[in-house]
């Protein structure tokens, strides 16, 4: 399934993203192309986490619980920006996360480990002429 569409950052909530579990998603996007506004949303609005989401920039990664029809379900969030290469990934442990995965996984700037997982979910950002327009890519295998 493919789809692109531009989007306004106020309308992003328009958004349809197919989602179920275990999946792993990568988006993919230039700086400032609203990755993390993007995971925020998923994790804020169609996860329904109601904590504060925040920037896993310097952290690396962030976890969350989503609770729904009584099941505990973790969701991650990555951001692989800062890392050179996959031993990097290797090398911190996250391998297993990702192995083990039976919940929800966003992972920014997924090039390092792109030879060794596949994606369920492939989301491309694309910049436009207008700051406040992007347009968005889902592909889903």
């Amino acid at each position: 399934m493919e789809k692109m569409q531009k989007y306004v950052l106020s309308e992003i909530k328009s958004l349809k993203i197919p989602l179920k579990k275990p999946q792993i998603i990568f988006l993919k996007g230039e700086l400032w192309a609203w990755k993390t506004t993007l995971s925020k949303y998923i994790i804020w609005d169609l996860l329904w986490v109601k904590e504060e989401i925040t920037s896993p920039t310097y952290t690396y990664y962030n976890k969350y619980r989503w609770n729904f029809d009584w099941e505990e379900i973790d969701i991650y969030h990555f951001d692989l920006y800062r890392l050179k290469n996959y031993d990097e990934f290797f090398a911190i442990g996250w391998e297993e996360i990702l192995d083990n995965n039976e919940g929800i996984i966003l992972i920014e700037w997924p090039d390092i480990i792109s030879d060794y997982y596949n994606p369920d979910l492939l989301i491309e950002i694309f910049k436009t002429d207008d700051d406040n327009k992007r347009e968005i890519k889902i592909t889903s295998f």
